[in-house]
This record gives C-alpha cells, structure tokens and sequence, in this order.
C-alpha cells in the first residue's frame, strides 16, 4: 500500500505531502528571529507571512519573510514550533490555520492599548536590537511580546499595524513591522 497524500498549506502553497517529521529527545532553542523589512503588499489580497526558522534534522535554516496569498479567507499563519510528544519533542513546521473569526473584517475591530513591557538586558554580543511587543489580528487580538532580534538593517524603524482597507469592501491587518527608515 502507498503512502497517503494529504494536503498542506505552506507559505501559500498547498502541497500534497507533509515536510519529514523532525523530533529531538531534548528540547533545542530557536535562534533568535532575525529583523526584516515588510514592502508593501504586492495586491491587497497577500498578507504578510514572518520570516521563521525552519528545524532539519541537525540544523535550523532561516526562511525570509514573504507576502503570499491565504489558502482560505479566515487563514492566519502560525510559525513553527516544538510540540512534547510521546516523551519526545517534535517540530511542527509552520502552517495556516483557520481563524474563528476570519482575517478580513467587514469593519475594523478597534486595537487594544499596548502593553508597557519592561526590556530585559541586551545580549552580550552586538547586533541585536528591542523589538517592541504588538497586537496581532488572527480572528481576535493576541498580544506578541517583545524580543530581542538579530538586526541586519541598522537604521530600519518599527511601525505598529494597522488596518488597511481590501477588496470588496472589507478591511485586512497590516501587521506590525520593520520599515526602511
């Protein structure tokens, strides 16, 4: 008997089989996320997928963020992440997922207030700059804390999201972002 094909929506793209299963018996950190800069969108229909590592079996590769086009209306991507399984940790590669209450509104849904967050300390070694911790539209607001990054563009400055107005009426979020300064 074959191996089933099931369909997978990564980055935009569906695919018809799963990425080769990665597990590790001990957890193993993410490097830090490295800052990039978001252009504007293609079409308002793309939204902006982060860039995110990606585990292989010995090693991380990072993937450059992209505009892509949802597999579905109500999709909102979710980076990839260790899940504890069976005694061992397995890496769920990133994927869309089905908000509750769908990416593009009729109207916007007004943003809470920020949080204040206090900065832990620098890394010791240079190159890392604060990202500010930000509200993220996936059906309902989730709060992304702040983090330290890798910079790779210097003079780059952060934009808070905001609501950007799409086809047919509706509303898509702009997500937080790097911009060049």
């Amino acid at each position: 008997m074959g191996e089933m094909a099931w369909p997978l929506a990564v980055r935009g793209q569906a695919i018809l089989n799963p990425p080769p299963l990665v597990t590790s018996p001990e957890y193993v950190e993410l490097p830090p996320p490295q800052q990039e800069i978001i252009t504007a969108a293609p079409a308002p229909s793309y939204v902006w997928v982060p860039g995110q590592w990606e585990r292989a079996a010995d090693s991380w590769t990072w993937n450059s963020g992209e505009w892509v086009q949802p597999p579905f209306s109500n999709a909102y991507w979710v980076p990839g992440y260790w899940q504890h399984w069976g005694g061992q940790y397995q890496w769920e590669t990133g994927h869309w997922a089905a908000a509750h209450q769908g990416v593009v509104v009729q109207k916007p849904i007004t943003l809470p207030p920020l949080y204040e967050e206090v900065h832990p300390a620098a890394p010791a070694t240079a190159g890392y700059v604060w990202q500010p911790g930000y509200w993220q539209w996936r059906g309902t607001w989730v709060w992304v804390p702040g983090e330290y990054l890798q910079s790779v563009v210097p003079t780059a400055v952060w934009k808070q999201g905001s609501w950007e107005a799409a086809p047919g009426g509706t509303w898509r979020w702009n997500p937080a972002h790097w911009a060049a300064s």
